[in-house]
Formats: structure tokens, sequence, C-alpha cells
């Protein structure tokens, strides 16, 4: 329904990348006022950390307390973890970051790769 390219400059952290990567898309979320949503992403650690009370990664605790913040604005939102196969379209999204030099939002448009690699997600 809705994709977003932001840029995040000096992330040397892989968790911290993934981190932050579904803040954003829960800010996101938010901003089009969404009530229900489901997150995807391909680091189990992160979408461990959300599911969980525990706090004990301290390099991406304070990504993900905020993103716990958040929680109750959502009637329902899920957090899944997929594999990097089953999430194409957000590594499409991610190579194509440096055509951007701004935040660039889609809704119900998106560039055609993108869109085929929902297609392929979805098989």
């Amino acid at each position: 329904m809705a994709a977003c390219v932001i840029l995040h400059y000096v992330v040397n952290d892989a968790f911290i990348a993934e981190a932050r990567a579904c803040e954003a898309a829960v800010n996101f979320a938010m901003e089009l006022g969404f009530m229900s949503i489901h997150v995807e992403g391909d680091s189990l650690t992160v979408i461990k950390k959300l599911s969980s009370l525990s706090n004990d990664k301290p390099i991406i605790r304070p990504i993900i307390s905020d993103i716990k913040s958040k929680l109750t604005f959502f009637k329902k939102i899920t957090f899944s973890h997929v594999g990097h196969r089953g999430n194409e379209a957000a590594h499409v999204l991610a190579k194509a970051h440096h055509c951007f030099q701004l935040p660039r939002y889609w809704i119900e448009e998106f560039p055609s790769e993108v869109e085929q690699a929902v297609f392929r997600d979805l098989r």
C-alpha cells in the first residue's frame, strides 16, 4: 500500500540499519493513519526484540523502545521475520536509495521494479 526510502547516514551496524527501517515503517504508517499494520523484516534479532519484553541488545535499545512506545497507536500491529528471499521489495528499495537525496514516499503507486519485487515476494 505504501513504501518509503529514508537515508540514514553513518549507520555502521546492520542491527541499527534494520531497526531504523522498522522504525521508519511504523512512523510512516502512523502518518498515513493506518490502524492495522503488519511489518516484515529480515533481521530476526530486531523482530524478536519487538515481540519481547527484554532489552538486552544495548545498540538497538533506544530504537526498539521508540517503536514500542508507538504500539498503542495501532489497533493491531504485528511483526514477523521473513528471509532475504521473501523481502526482495525492501532490498530493491534499499539499493535504489542512492538515487534519492531526500526521503521519498510512494502511496499506491511504486516504481515498476519494486512492484515486480512485491509480486515475486508473494510467491
